[in-house]
């Protein structure tokens, strides 16, 4: 029909002509066109960094086969032969070809990245780098010789900082010095509006920096207690830092982009806050629904965990003034579980407020009546079975209160606590594992950083069999001011860890 035209460009890439195409989100007219060129350019790696639909909106068309189907689109037969979700992204392997060919088949993979905003970045960088590690193998395996498909919705924002990040990566590897503005600037020669926000252009840096300073940290799980007795080995000088503090100043160079805390710090909201230093970020904080009074606020954040965002909700200890801002939040967000990792009194000071009414007994928090229905103890923690209900509804909540983690210290032994982790994973599984786990201890960023670094660490090394504690307890200050903030805690999710992984089978959920 005379039609040779689709909305993508070749782009060059630091030393490398046309390593990628970079292209639009498919529509329901063009998905034939897409998969034409995937033939005739031969490229057998796709991109995608957008979701289907984006806060109400579509951004691309659903342009391949469900797993173990087969479209055909024109001339060309597309079957999806694999689907595997590996964190924050989807790895498919599609089949495509002519029919009339009968030796011209090839297979293609896509990455599809599903946690990247529009207009927006990652809050977190770990899974981008993680993405792009898995691209390269997979291109380094089909030789390299053929160019990367790489679409977010309109083929310029997400897209262009993908292959901005690829581009100077390269050139940290050839140069003493990278220039992130010209990078761009030559992006944009070869493709309009080539990384679209300044947001996204400050998170080029941050991407960048953090390869520089982190290195590479992830390690197969079967390493992690060899590498943890590394770190661990004293030095023979005294004067020496021990090896395992080597990573705690990359980890602080790293936090290149702090997070604003805007509403925390509103004239209102100051005494709700336990800690003037630990404070909700104002993208990942958990807001409420508006009282009447204008009141959304609480000292909490959505945390995301390998492969659900917002899995957890890290959270202070609840104080007189805000038990029912607490319930409330149990309420709104429908959370069935509460991990408390505190004591009411620790070295003779208050650490929390007793939010909950004892075992028989009920308590009106506002408009939220709470009732105790359960008290069981259960080694060292006790499991509290909580009715909570309003006019509209009740739900119940189970709250697991781990009671022999010293505040600014850890446990004596692992054993309690790969306990609690199995008892919640249980709980959450039968809740339905939909809705976030809440976990708290007094400033919930301490104990509770800590306990939540080993559930992601856990999940990815029973996942993926790889594991990085370094990225992880970034990320985790990337949601939250002051996570996992002590040398001890940090070495204690190394032993808890270690420990964890050479009693796989016993603590397997």
């Amino acid at each position: 029909d005379g039609n040779d035209y689709i909305n993508a460009c070749y782009i060059d890439c630091h030393s490398v002509p046309r390593k990628y195409i970079a292209t639009q989100g498919p529509l329901a007219k063009t998905e034939g066109d897409f998969w034409r060129m995937m033939w005739e350019t031969k490229s057998s790696i796709i991109i995608m960094l957008t979701n289907l639909f984006e806060n109400g909106k579509k951004k691309c068309q659903k342009y391949w086969p469900d797993f173990g189907a087969q479209r055909d689109f024109k001339q060309i037969n597309v079957a999806c032969t694999q689907e595997e979700v590996i964190g924050c992204f989807v790895k498919r392997i599609f089949t495509i070809k002519l029919p009339e060919v009968s030796q011209g088949a090839h297979d293609v993979t896509q990455f599809h990245y599903t946690t990247w905003p529009d207009h927006n970045i990652p809050i977190t960088t770990t899974g981008l780098h993680r993405l792009k590690h898995a691209v390269m193998e997979q291109h380094k395996k089909s030789g390299e010789s053929k160019p990367i498909v790489v679409h977010c919705s309109a083929g310029a924002g997400r897209t262009g900082t993908f292959i901005a990040f690829d581009s100077l990566s390269m050139q940290m590897n050839d140069r003493p010095s990278i220039n992130v503005f010209d990078t761009v600037v030559n992006l944009r020669m070869q493709r309009m509006d080539m990384v679209q926000t300044p947001n996204q252009y400050m998170f080029l840096h941050k991407l960048v920096a953090e390869v520089y300073m982190l290195g590479q940290t992830d390690i197969p799980v079967m390493s992690l207690e060899s590498k943890t007795k590394e770190l661990e080995r004293g030095k023979a000088n005294k004067d020496q830092v021990e090896p395992i503090m080597l990573e705690q100043p990359s980890l602080e160079a790293a936090r290149l982009h702090k997070g604003q805390t805007t509403f925390a710090l509103l004239p209102k909201n100051k005494s709700k806050n336990r800690f003037k230093n630990i404070l909700p970020y104002d993208h990942t904080r958990v807001v409420l629904s508006n009282d009447g009074d204008g009141n959304d606020y609480i000292n909490a954040c959505y945390i995301d965990c390998p492969s659900v965002p917002r899995k957890y909700i890290a959270t202070q200890g609840p104080l007189a003034k805000t038990e029912g801002d607490f319930w409330r939040m149990m309420w709104e967000t429908k959370s069935s579980i509460i991990v408390m990792l505190t004591n009411l009194f620790e070295n003779g000071k208050k650490k929390c407020q007793k939010y909950w009414p004892d075992f028989g007994t009920q308590r009106d928090f506002k408009q939220i009546n709470v009732v105790c229905t359960q008290e069981e103890v259960i080694g060292c923690f006790v499991k509290r079975t909580f009715r909570i209900k309003l006019p509209e509804g009740a739900h119940d909540v189970t709250q697991f209160h781990y009671t022999t983690w010293p505040d600014h210290n850890i446990p004596i032994t692992t054993t309690g606590l790969h306990r609690l982790k199995q008892a919640v994973m249980e709980q959450h599984k039968k809740s339905g594992e939909s809705k976030p786990i809440v976990v708290h201890c007094s400033d919930g960023a301490g104990r509770t950083g800590a306990f939540l670094c080993i559930l992601n660490l856990v999940e990815r090394a029973k996942l993926e069999g790889r594991v990085d504690v370094l990225r992880e307890v970034k990320d985790m200050r990337d949601m939250r001011v002051g996570m996992l903030q002590s040398k001890l805690l940090y070495r204690f999710v190394y032993y808890c860890m270690a420990e964890f992984v050479s009693t796989f089978d016993v603590y397997a959920n």
